[in-house]
């Protein structure tokens, strides 16, 4: 019998996937349900941190925002208004509720215009991210009294109180796979190379491993479990029931707020267009309705052709060296919303004649 000759690249490929189904169950916490839950403080300083600010604005999100804003180029560009920014990677809709309730209504005064950045149908599943490091996190923008949001945002993804899954959910099983597997990766594919070839290894594996060079549509930033939601939790619905889109809506009018929901553009195909399916048209418009009939905005950049392929790194997060581009088309777009009229840019110097 004839084998054909593998290259090292493919053979480290095949570790990674003979890996992924022999280590997870071995990765399996055997007594997750039996752990508790430490108490994690309220982050005070966070919240010091935009009080001193005395904002005008304050912008909600958490990796949407993060790797698209150049925070000082926006702050220079919309003085005289104050900006303060309150977003953490991965938060969801929950933990965006709970920054209009403990980080921007308690403000003295108030901001006078909340933006929260999201993607499609964010908000129809206020149970993602509530797991493991994501719940403790979330933890740090709670009060007392928020326990009861977040066991009514699990209930709506039917996961029990204190259950297996507060500790271990699908993403963090991927983190450590990722990591235990490319370490069996660099010891197998490093047999009877000595230590001299482990650098060489490891750029190879960091390569395999980057999102870059992955489907787009397998790791998106987070964006998987969005996407696969139930066919139910595709319709538009302010129901206080099943999501906490009337919880905004309520303390936004309470304290003189007006709430801009930022829906950015997830990665782009090769013709940086999105593809959206009718479920997904149908929602945004319904929501779009909805927040102007309640004095608040829906912005959505999803077909700006200026926001294209190659601003993008891993899955729907920008790279850094689009950031400043995207920042001045985001000024452009939402200058109007800001509540003082922002200063006007400075003349270009002319240029002096030969």
């Amino acid at each position: 019998m004839n084998f054909a000759t593998r290259s090292r690249s493919e053979l480290l490929q095949a570790v990674v996937l003979l890996g992924a189904v022999l280590a997870a169950p071995l990765l399996l916490p055997r007594e997750a349900g039996a752990q508790k839950v430490k108490p994690v403080p309220f982050d005070q300083e966070r919240y010091d941190k935009a009080a001193r600010k005395n904002p005008d604005v304050v912008m909600i999100g958490n990796s949407m925002l993060n790797t698209r804003l150049d925070k000082r180029l926006l702050d220079d560009m919309s003085e005289p208004n104050s900006i303060a920014y309150v977003a953490e990677g991965g938060t969801r809709s929950l933990v965006w509720y709970l920054k209009l309730k403990n980080f921007a209504a308690p403000l003295n005064p108030p901001p006078k215009v909340v933006f929260i950045f999201y993607r499609d149908f964010d908000f129809t599943a206020p149970w993602l991210n509530l797991e493991g490091e994501r719940l403790q996190t979330a933890r740090t923008f709670m009060k007392p009294e928020d326990e009861e949001l977040l066991e009514f945002a699990k209930r709506q993804g039917g996961i029990a109180p204190r259950s297996p899954l507060d500790f271990y959910l699908p993403e963090q099983l991927t983190l450590k796979l990722r990591g235990k597997i490319s370490d069996a990766a660099l010891d197998i594919g490093g047999v009877g190379r000595g230590r001299s070839g482990d650098t060489e290894l490891q750029e190879q594996l960091n390569a395999l491993f980057d999102f870059q060079n992955l489907r787009a549509d397998v790791f998106d930033a987070g964006a998987v479990a969005n996407d696969i939601l139930p066919t139910d939790f595709k319709l538009f619905t302010i129901d206080p029931a099943k999501n906490f889109l009337e919880k905004f809506n309520h303390l936004a009018k309470e304290k003189g707020m007006r709430l801009i929901f930022y829906r950015v553009k997830r990665r782009p195909n090769e013709k940086n267009v999105v593809l959206q399916d009718k479920e997904l048209v149908e929602y945004t418009s319904d929501f779009r309705t909805w927040a102007e009939s309640q004095g608040h905005l829906l912005i959505d950049e999803t077909e700006d052709p200026r926001l294209t392929l190659s601003m993008y790194h891993d899955g729907d997060h920008l790279g850094k060296h689009a950031m400043a581009e995207y920042t001045h088309i985001f000024f452009e777009r939402v200058k109007h919303c800001l509540p003082v009229p922002p200063r006007p840019a400075p003349a270009a110097a002319p240029t002096p004649s030969p």
